[in-house]
């Protein structure tokens, strides 16, 4: 058995603490607004987990201009206004300077950072330092780590610069920031594919798990033993942004349900498919979020009687991996007029949309 030395609970209340500011997220194509919406890898975090019934503490920091409803209050700061990034999406094969074939994101407004006495008192299960616009300090995640058994860091957090005069993401490399030396008290850093290519994997593997997501390929698992690809699911793509946001929310859930590190990474592959299909903070189907719940617990039952130490993050392929993989896909399977149906019930007891895309 490979396992890590970060203790955690898988129970029934397990805790989870997500840090990181909700946004404003403009989209533009070729100079046209394609749409507004709730924006902030929290927001599709939290989307993920209040899905599946996963409990959690958000803490986030908007100005007072923030114009959605959201299920988690933020802190407002009335000095400050609402971290407000304008995504700029291309015809395709258009190859910007850096590198990114998808968009050019610019950071056009700041809300104020997360500070270490912004975080709530008692310990936590896992913790999530998921920042988007800057607001992750050292010493917030450090507290972090303080008071969760298992910190999950998305590395936009730790290495996104923005231009001085129009906010324009730019990347540093991971070993130049003042995160680095945390590493070794983290459990995973979550990385896409392009940022990968601003740190060294090797490396970094030796202190934490490192997860890189690869879109359509899905994802690779390095621990400082082993590594390991996770199969993708197919999705019909419109708007790239969230994914990997979302992946790390059904990444983190899984590992909540005490579900192995493959078998968890399955899960964030999938919700980061669905989210992919649709501009936007993604609304999930009722329906489908009752399966993959039956799925999931359907798993836990089959891995019982897996040997494995109580508290520890578990590496190796479970049994019965694909299967679970085969069966997870055959949720979406979910007739369009059951779609439309649910969709037409949650409309009649839902207020107005607050402005999110569907």
């Amino acid at each position: 058995m490979v396992t890590t030395n970060h203790r955690t609970h898988h129970s029934p209340t397990s805790r989870v603490l997500i840090v990181g500011n909700y946004c404003h997220d403009v989209l533009i194509q070729d100079d046209i607004v394609l749409g507004e919406s709730l924006g902030g890898a929290s927001s599709f975090i939290a989307a993920v987990l209040n899905g599946l019934s996963v409990p959690c503490n958000l803490i986030s920091k908007v100005g007072n201009d923030f114009k959605y409803q959201v299920s988690h209050t933020p802190i407002v700061i009335s000095s400050s206004k609402t971290t407000t990034f304008h995504a700029y999406f291309d015809s395709p094969g258009v190859v910007h300077e850096n590198g990114n074939q998808d968009r050019v994101l610019k950071r056009v407004c700041a809300s104020d950072p997360i500070t270490p006495r912004d975080l709530p008192d008692g310990k936590f299960n896992f913790g999530m330092a998921v920042g988007v616009g800057g607001e992750i300090l050292s010493e917030t995640l450090e507290r972090m780590i303080e008071i969760c058994d298992v910190v999950l860091v998305d590395i936009q957090a730790l290495i996104r610069d923005f231009d001085h005069v129009d906010g324009t993401v730019k990347l540093v490399e991971l070993s130049k920031t003042r995160f680095y030396s945390l590493l070794p008290r983290i459990g995973v850093l979550k990385v896409s594919s392009e940022e990968a290519m601003f740190m060294d994997v090797e490396e970094v593997r030796k202190c934490c798990c490192v997860v890189v997501t690869n879109g359509e390929d899905g994802c690779k698992v390095y621990w400082r033993d082993g590594e390991m690809g996770i199969l993708p699911f197919l999705a019909n793509q419109q708007d790239p942004t969230g994914a990997g946001d979302s992946f790390l929310g059904g990444f983190v859930a899984g590992l909540v349900q005490g579900l192995a590190v493959p078998d968890a990474a399955l899960l964030g592959n999938f919700f980061g498919s669905l989210t992919v299909e649709q501009i936007g903070l993604p609304k999930f189907d009722s329906r489908l979020l009752q399966r993959v719940k039956d799925e999931v617990e359907k798993r836990k039952l089959q891995c019982l009687n897996h040997e494995r130490s109580d508290g520890e993050l578990e590496f190796l392929k479970p049994e019965g991996h694909e299967q679970f993989h085969s069966s997870i896909d055959a949720a979406k399977l979910i007739s369009p007029d059951s779609i439309q149906e649910s969709r037409d019930m949650e409309e009649d007891i839902l207020p107005a949309c607050n402005g999110n895309l569907n």
